[in-house]
C-alpha cells in the first residue's frame, strides 16, 4: 500500500484519538472545575478545530482544495445531494422505527416521535442546527470522500468505494450506525465521483444528519402530521425504490467513466487494524 494512504490512515487515526479521547477529556475537566458548558458550542469548536486540522493536513502535504474536489458545481448536482438527503431520511425512519422495536418490542407511532424528538432537542436552537450540521458534514467529507476517497481511487474504483464506506462506518463507533453508516459511505463516495464534488455530498450528508432536528421547529401539529406520513409503508416502499434507482444509476454511470488501474487495494493496514481494535474496544466499555 502506497505511502500516501498510510499517511492518511494514519491521520484518521490521530482524528479519531482527537475525538474519542482528547475532546472527552477536555470536557470532563471542564466540567470537574464546575465551569458551565454549552455543549453545542463545545460540539461546534471541537469540529472547527477538526476543520482546522484537516487543512493544516492539507497544506502540510501541499494538496489543493481543487485536488480534493472542494470546488464549485453546477446547481443541479447541489440538487441531487438534497434530494438523496431528503429521500434518505425517508428510509431513516423505517430504520430508526425497526431499531427501536427490537430493543422495546413495540412500534414508534408518529405522535411517539414527535414527543421523542421535541425531548432530545430541547433548547437547540435553529442557527445552532445549521453551525453544527455543516461543521460536521464539511470536515468528514473532507476527510474521507476529499482525501480518503480520493487516495484509493488512484488504485482501483470499487474497492475505493467500498473500503472508504468501511472506514467511515468504524469512524461512527456505534452499532446502531454501522450498517447505516456504511450504506452512506458509499452513497457519498458515488456521488462525490459522479459530480467530481463533495459539495453535493455535503449537503446530502447535513440533511441526513439534521432533517429530523429541523423539523422541531415547526408548529408541533404539522410535524406530527409529516411524521405520519413518514411512518406509511407507501413512503417507505417509495423512498427505497428511489434511493436503489438513483444509486444504481450513480454506480453505472461511475463505473462506466472511471478507468481501473491494475493495483490493487489491500483492504488493511496496521493503522486500520489499530482504528478496529478501538472500536471493538469502545464496544466493550461502553
Amino acid at each position: 500500500m502506497g505511502t500516501n494512504i498510510k499517511q492518511t490512515h494514519r491521520f484518521i487515526l490521530y482524528i479519531t484519538t482527537l475525538i474519542m479521547v482528547i475532546f472527552p477529556l477536555v470536557e470532563s475537566i471542564l466540567q470537574e472545575l464546575s465551569l458551565q458548558i454549552n455543549k453545542q458550542l463545545f460540539f461546534f469548536l471541537s469540529k472547527l478545530v477538526i476543520i482546522y486540522v484537516l487543512f493544516l493536513f492539507l497544506k502540510k502535504k501541499k494538496i489543493t482544495l481543487s485536488s480534493i474536489r472542494l470546488k464549485k458545481v453546477h446547481i443541479k448536482y447541489i440538487l441531487l445531494g438534497i434530494l438523496m438527503g431528503i429521500i434518505v431520511h425517508m428510509l431513516s425512519v423505517i430504520f430508526g422505527r425497526i431499531q427501536y422495536y427490537l430493543l422495546t418490542g413495540e412500534w414508534l407511532s408518529a405522535e411517539k416521535i414527535v414527543s421523542t424528538l421535541m425531548e432530545s432537542s430541547k433548547n437547540i436552537s435553529f442557527y445552532s442546527i445549521i453551525m453544527i450540521g455543516f461543521s460536521v458534514a464539511i470536515s468528514e467529507e473532507i476527510l474521507f470522500r476529499g482525501i480518503l476517497l480520493k487516495e484509493y481511487q488512484r488504485m482501483n474504483i470499487k474497492p475505493a468505494i467500498i473500503l472508504s464506506a468501511l472506514i467511515f462506518s468504524i469512524y461512527h463507533m456505534t452499532v446502531g450506525n454501522l450498517v447505516f453508516a456504511f450504506v452512506m459511505g458509499i452513497s457519498f463516495a458515488l456521488v462525490t465521483i459522479y459530480t467530481e464534488s463533495i459539495i453535493p455530498a455535503i449537503f446530502f450528508h447535513f440533511l441526513v444528519n439534521e432533517i429530523l432536528r429541523i423539523l422541531m421547529h415547526f408548529p408541533e401539529k404539522v410535524t406530527e402530521t409529516y411524521f405520519k406520513v413518514m411512518v406509511s409503508p407507501i413512503t417507505t416502499i417509495t423512498g427505497l425504490i428511489l434511493f436503489l434507482s438513483i444509486l444504481t444509476f450513480l454506480f453505472i454511470k461511475v463505473i462506466k467513466n472511471n478507468h481501473f488501474q491494475s493495483e490493487k487495494v489491500k483492504f488493511f493496514d496496521r493503522y486500520i487494524i489499530l482504528l478496529f481494535l478501538m472500536y471493538v474496544i469502545f464496544l466493550t466499555i461502553k
